[in-house]
């Protein structure tokens, strides 16, 4: 139970330094095909390494697709056979279109082109050296990003009063989990992130009051087994506003009395930490993030690239 203690003292400071490393962050999924004709799947696991490099050093958020997708189009413009020596080489020169759009709509939000150049044993070979060259530091991006992420927050601004309504309505369906995995997608470092925020806590809410029960149910059954420690863990996520808080408290002074004396005086520590190591609203907004995050990982459609070039 130490090494747990130890790890809510680190939560309370990693959501920190999360919350700063995704202040100006926007999701923008990419998407590449499994091959093309001359370059194969290991080569464009590269490409995907390195736009996803150049993406995070320009403040883009590239693990998951929210509403945007980025792509690439490449076209071998000259290959040139070098003979001599024990092999021949393939040098050659290949143009790289990016492109970033809204998946639902087909909407564009722009485009840029870079011409690379690579040699190698055979032309995949020598597409993947291409690939390898290209930098996050390379300026062609930085002005693309800027400019894709201006048109993002615009679209964000224009359609944020929708966003809210949307994410209201999937509550009333008790649809919870898509609605903060929706509210989620709106960049923290923009206006009116705050009120995206309060509906967000809103709609959790409605949520601790809908689930509750469940998790008190859980945590009555892991007492049952003398499974204390997850008890204590079911039981802190039970938000001190929600119908069954008063429960929970019982549970937790019903564990109090079971455990022994060593166990006790590390379950006090565990509660204050609950009470202070974050406040109340950074704990909840913690809590609407990874429900919508996991929500997002679960159902995550899967975008080919096929569909995206259409």
């Amino acid at each position: 139970m130490k090494a747990h203690i130890l790890s809510l003292l680190l939560l309370g400071y990693s959501l920190i330094g999360f919350a700063q490393q995704q202040d100006n962050s926007i999701a923008i999924g990419i998407v590449l095909p499994d091959q093309q004709e001359e370059i194969n799947a290991k080569s464009f696991k590269l490409l995907e390494t390195k736009l996803k490099s150049v993406a995070a050093r320009n403040g883009i958020f590239s693990d998951s697709y929210g509403s945007f997708v980025m792509y690439p189009q490449i076209n071998i413009i000259d290959n040139a056979l070098v003979e001599g020596g024990l092999k021949n080489i393939n040098i050659v020169e290949i143009e790289m279109t990016l492109f970033v759009k809204q998946f639902d709509t087909n909407v564009g939000f722009g485009s840029c082109s870079k011409t690379l150049k690579g040699s190698g044993n055979t032309i995949s070979d020598a597409v993947k050296n291409a690939f390898s060259k290209i930098s996050p530091n390379d300026n062609t991006y930085a002005y693309f990003f800027t400019d894709v992420k201006d048109k993002i927050k615009q679209y964000y601004r224009e359609n944020k009063e929708k966003m809210i309504k949307s994410a209201r309505t999937m509550a009333a369906q008790q649809q919870y989990e898509q609605a903060f995995a929706l509210l989620m997608t709106y960049p923290s470092s923009m206006e009116g992130s705050d009120e995206v925020q309060d509906v967000a806590i809103e709609i959790y809410k409605k949520y601790q009051d809908a689930t509750c029960s469940a998790k008190i149910a859980q945590a009555r059954g892991a007492i049952s087994t003398q499974d204390y420690e997850g008890a204590i863990d079911i039981l802190a996520t039970v938000d001190s506003e929600s119908a069954c808080h008063e429960e929970s408290l019982k549970l937790i002074e019903q564990i109090g009395t079971e455990i022994r004396d060593e166990q006790k005086r590390e379950l006090e520590m565990q509660n204050k930490l609950i009470d202070n190591a974050m406040t109340l609203e950074s704990k909840r907004i913690d809590a609407i993030r990874e429900i919508g995050v996991e929500y997002a990982k679960n159902h995550q459609p899967r975008i080919t690239y096929t569909q995206i070039i259409k």
